[in-house]
């Protein structure tokens, strides 16, 4: 039997229902490799990604695995709320309830899960209502943000504290966050402030102005407390900016200034107690006792130190060992004290509250008091630069070596240059076979000279001193300005004898000598000396600076203003 023939209405719909066929095939693999580029971009993503529904998780990708330690068959089997800190749970949860009936929700917040290992982790979560399995479901974005929370919370240790008052203000200017610090000194809540400008609480007449720069300044106002008192308030703001170096917002420090004002009022009334100490105010100026009890300082004195304010340095225990990196350095300059009255452009190195070194010249003297034991009274001025400069001077020795060896006063070498130059002798002079003698030269009386001309006068007459004793030798000998008013000489070549003969030419010369003539006065000096001899007397050079003296001393305890050598050096044996 021939087929019989299709009729046209068929065979339209037969072309109709292959080419719909087609297209389905087409829109299903379209279906599929979008299904395959989204499934790739949430499996890769670098944040936890997950499906909450009915209180469980049905879905995580592979960084929720990593984040919470568990497979997804795990997260997907057990109630979301059994992986959210016990602290945070029912917020968590009602805020899901709340979303899933599509009530309106912060679109991110943060609270704290814990993962397999039972460890605290803080994330940061972004939600998005949408339809899973045709149910209201949630999507959420999770990342981990605890080394942030850590941070902050470190952040906000430091603000809390700090004894000065803190405000956190926006790039509009408006005030986002207080510290405790500024809530105690100013008796208001944090509400009173979050979201008012800071120029609403100081009184705009009083601003004056310390400081100022592109991002910095500072100002002192009075501060409009709670309960109607004005307090005297230094403010220093700085600019916040991002790494495009867009304004973010704005930092203020507060610090109350009221004890402050109060010492200067008393200083006023007891400005002529106090006159002597802080005529200069430039140098840091200080009172204390033997033991190291700071009596008074002043700013100069606290900021030569490192310190930010005066009252934070009187507020130390063992100033000793804030400020001395070892307490012989501290003894030395007791002693020396002790022993002359004053001391006159005293080296000390000294640690600053960073711990980094200062360098100070230092002109103390010893006053006693019959009320609370014997004071120390002094003046310091910062030497660092100098030091500094010495340190970047040895990198090109050659043409700034005598800058470095050289005393900045007398022009005489320093004892850096005496260390060096004493070890060399010795060697030489030990292949030589030949003598030389070293002299420790120490001002008599000059704390007189300081007392009655003054510190600038007694550096002065040191100076002349230096003058004298270069006038009076010839190289290869050489002074030294070994500290305060004593000097060391040097005389290479020279046996005992012919050494006491030059050191009689220079006490001679001294006698003769009339010392700040240009400054209008006539002072009379002189001195006491110590001679030790390479190698009769030692062999070593702590030897030699110390007989030279103990020779001074005993000239010292016995006449003064005479030439000595110690006879029998084995009542010093100690010192080789």
């Amino acid at each position: 039997m021939k087929p019989s023939i299709l009729p046209q209405s068929m065979e339209q719909q037969i072309k109709s229902l292959n080419k719909e066929l087609k297209e389905c095939k087409k829109a299903k693999e379209h279906l599929q490799h979008n299904e395959l580029k989204y499934r790739s971009l949430v499996e890769n993503a670098n944040e936890a990604i997950l499906v909450a529904q009915n209180g469980i998780f049905q879905y995580a990708n592979p960084k929720a695995e990593e984040l919470f330690g568990y497979p997804q068959k795990n997260i997907t089997s057990r109630p979301l709320s059994t992986f959210i800190h016990e602290n945070d749970r029912e917020m968590v949860m009602q805020r899901h309830e709340k979303g899933i009936k599509g009530e309106s929700l912060p679109e991110v917040y943060s609270f704290r899960i814990v993962n397999k290992d039972d460890t605290t982790i803080w994330v940061e979560l972004k939600v998005k209502l949408f339809s899973w399995n045709n149910q209201p479901a949630t999507l959420c974005f999770m990342t981990d943000i605890t080394k942030r929370k850590k941070a902050e919370k470190k952040y906000n240790r430091v603000l809390e504290s700090r004894f000065e008052g803190f405000m956190l203000l926006d790039k509009n200017r408006f005030i986002i966050e207080v510290n405790k610090a500024l809530l105690k000194i100013s008796g208001y809540s944090p509400k009173d402030f979050i979201g008012h400008p800071v120029d609403k609480f100081y009184d705009k007449t009083s601003v004056e102005f310390y400081s100022a720069s592109p991002d910095h300044f500072s100002f002192e106002a009075l501060f409009l407390a709670d309960d109607g008192r004005d307090i005297p308030m230094l403010f220093s703001r700085s600019t916040l900016k991002d790494e495009n170096h867009k304004i973010m917002g704005f930092m203020y420090f507060l610090t109350d200034l009221t004890d402050l004002k109060a010492t200067q009022e008393e200083l006023k009334r007891a400005e002529k107690q106090y006159r002597s100490m802080y005529q200069n105010a430039v140098q840091g100026m200080f009172q204390s006792r033997l033991s190291g009890e700071l009596i008074r300082v002043n700013p100069a004195y606290a900021h030569i130190l490192g310190y930010e304010s005066v009252n934070e340095v009187l507020s130390l225990k063992d100033v000793a060992d804030k400020f001395y990196f070892t307490p012989e350095d501290r003894d030395r300059m007791i002693r020396a004290v002790q022993r002359k009255g004053a001391v006159v452009n005293h080296e000390l190195r000294l640690k600053r509250k960073d711990g980094k070194p200062v360098w100070i010249l230092a002109n103390i003297r010893y006053i006693k008091s019959d009320e609370s034991g014997a004071i120390l009274e002094g003046i310091l001025v910062d030497n660092t630069k100098k030091k500094a400069l010495e340190k970047e001077l040895r990198r090109d020795r050659k043409k700034f070596r005598n800058l470095s060896i050289h005393n900045n006063l007398t022009g005489l070498y320093n004892t850096r240059y005496l260390y060096q130059a004493l070890d060399k002798l010795i060697e030489e002079s030990k292949l030589a076979r030949a003598p030389f003698s070293l002299v420790f030269m120490d001002m008599d009386n000059f704390k007189q000279v300081v007392d009655t001309y003054g510190h600038l006068n007694g550096s002065q007459a040191l100076k002349e001193v230096a003058n004298t004793i270069k006038s009076c030798i010839k190289r290869p000998c050489f002074g030294v300005a070994y500290g305060g008013d004593e000097f060391v000489i040097v005389l290479p070549g020279f046996g005992k004898v012919r050494a006491t003969e030059k050191v009689e030419q220079i006490r001679v010369q001294m006698k003769q000598t009339i010392y700040l003539s240009k400054a209008g006065h006539r002072v009379n000096l002189g001195a006491s000396f110590g001679i030790a001899t390479y190698p009769d007397d030692t062999d070593n050079r702590e030897g030699l600076l110390a007989l030279a003296d103990q020779a001074m001393f005993h000239i010292k305890q016995t006449g003064k203003g005479l030439v000595g050598a110690i006879p029998d050096r084995t009542l010093f044996s100690n010192a080789k």
